[in-house]
């Protein structure tokens, strides 16, 4: 049944107790690059000998000087053709693999016997060490191979060099002492330990690495950014091949000081599911959430190809009224569902809002980040929302949010207005170097209007809507996200911001326009 399942399968159902000896995710197809490497290296090395044999560097005998051209024409040939199946794609991984092993083996007795020979007659004694023990060494360094696959390759490499004088010395072509046998085989043995401490050393240090990358049933691939908070890393299900975006959150940063890491994980976890429930399109879908051993709190989600609208104005400039509404729109339909979940997002910004091409749709808007929302009310989970609550970014937060830490959905609907401004501005309603004093003007200053901030003629009816959103009493707020959805609709004259606007805006980003 095994012999039926993809390796990915297997790898992701495996125990502890299956993978002391097998090589970490991937590793075999590392080894394929680097058995590459080191037979480049081989070809290389050979043809600098060949070269200075045909320059008249060395002074050898007749039958020195040919043993020795035998030996780098066949180390030659065989390292050229172990790079030529590494490079090819008509080989697996593990066949190359396993080639390589038996090349090194190939490799190894030719020194053992040419190369013993060629020293003999040039010195008149047979070398106890060769550079046998350098390639196996070299070869367990760079070549992950599996402990005990390493053993039996580099034990065998390591007994062509006794069995090498031996042969030669029943062949008459050299007089070997008991002392020859001994020094070869103490070279040998000293070789092979060294090259099985390589390897297991390499080999163990590449399945906790692979370990490490682990995260629930996720293979972390690559870090995608950091924040306050933990990580985001480019991830794929072992099992399904699914590309997800994987979130690390430590729980010492989701817990005030006096919080324990119980109610800490408990917290997530609640948030997470509640999450998972939300069904709006323009929702990050959440497929995972756990913690790890060692208190690393995860959750999964879809992998986005796009940019946030952070980065976007930043690298774009402010965007058009249109567009600006078509995007305002849909982070509504999202609100609004959460909003009558009775969850509020608490930390809406325009690095938490992602524009994307999701399919065959253009320009759709992800909202992110509400694994770490907060329910409106609910007084059987007071002890986990009232310590160490979340506040938001300073420079999107209501004034309610500063004065008593309260983020009802009026909350996300003043962040959404100052969204909506630096999108149609390229700045926010207010700016400031201290924290502080950002914090004082969102709770006691009247922003300047956005008609007279933008570089870009703004309707007055949208405009309108923009200040609302940013009125310091949330009462005089749009009533909810709906209301602000229509009101946001009915602010542009002429037609709303079509999907082949869209398409070609991102069809011009894709061929570098």
């Amino acid at each position: 049944m095994r012999r039926l399942l993809p390796a990915r399968w297997l790898a992701a159902m495996r125990t502890e107790a299956d993978t002391r000896h097998e090589p970490p995710s991937e590793a075999t197809h590392e080894s394929r690059r680097r058995i590459r490497v080191a037979a480049g290296l081989g070809v290389a090395a050979n043809l600098v000998l060949l070269v200075s044999m045909w320059a008249g560097i060395s002074h050898d005998g007749p039958l020195e000087r040919k043993l020795d051209l035998t030996n780098d024409v066949a180390g030659l040939v065989l390292c050229g053709t172990m790079f030529l199946l590494a490079l090819g794609p008509r080989l697996s991984d593990r066949a190359v693999l396993t080639l390589a092993l038996g090349f090194e083996f190939l490799i190894s007795a030719l020194i053992s016997i040419v190369n013993s020979w060629a020293a003999y007659l040039h010195t008149g004694h047979v070398p106890g060490l060769t550079w046998v023990v350098p390639i196996i060494l070299l070869f367990s360094l760079m070549v992950p191979v599996p402990l005990r696959e390493s053993l039996i390759a580099s034990s065998a490499c390591a007994l062509t060099m006794p069995l090498g004088i031996a042969l030669l010395a029943a062949t008459g072509r050299v007089t070997a002492s008991a002392s020859d046998f001994w020094g070869s085989s103490i070279a040998a043995v000293v070789g092979l330990g060294l090259a099985v401490v390589a390897s297991r050393t390499i080999h163990g240090a590449r399945r906790e690495a692979a370990a490490a990358r682990r995260m629930g049933g996720y293979e972390l691939l690559r870090p995608l950014g950091q924040g306050g908070m933990g990580e985001v890393w480019e991830a794929r299900h072992l099992m399904l091949a699914r590309p997800a975006a994987v979130k690390l959150i430590l729980a010492e940063r989701l817990q005030a000081p006096a919080e324990a890491g119980e109610a800490a994980v408990q917290r997530f976890t609640r948030e997470a599911q509640v999450t998972a429930s939300l069904r709006s399109p323009y929702t990050v879908q959440l497929f995972d959430f756990g913690v790890s051993d060692d208190g690393i709190l995860y959750y999964a989600m879809e992998l986005l190809e796009g940019m946030n609208l952070e980065h976007y104005v930043y690298r774009h400039g402010p965007v058009e009224p249109r567009r600006a509404v078509h995007w305002l729109k849909q982070v509504c339909h999202s609100l609004g569902e959460a909003h009558a979940n009775g969850l509020t997002h608490r930390d809406l910004k325009p690095a938490n809002l992602f524009v994307c091409h999701y399919g065959r749709e253009h320009d759709f808007l992800k909202v992110l980040d509400f694994g770490l929302a907060r329910p409106t009310s609910r007084e059987g989970d007071a002890r986990l929302t009232r310590e160490g609550s979340w506040l938001g970014t300073p420079g999107w937060m209501a004034p309610e949010q500063i004065f008593d830490g309260a983020g009802g959905p009026s909350a996300d609907l003043y962040a959404l207005g100052c969204i909506a401004y630096w999108l149609l501005s390229g700045t926010r309603p207010f700016e400031a170097a201290e924290r502080s004093e950002l914090l004082r003007q969102h709770a006691q200053v009247t922003p300047t209007p956005l008609a007279e901030r933008a570089p870009q003629s703004i309707p007055p009816s949208l405009d309108a809507v923009v200040m609302a959103c940013l009125a310091k009493d949330p009462a005089a707020r749009p009533r909810d996200a709906d209301e602000l959805c229509d009101r946001l609709a009915r602010s542009l004259v002429g037609e709303p911001w079509s999907s082949a606007e869209a398409e070609a805006w991102w069809r011009g980003k894709s061929q570098g326009d």
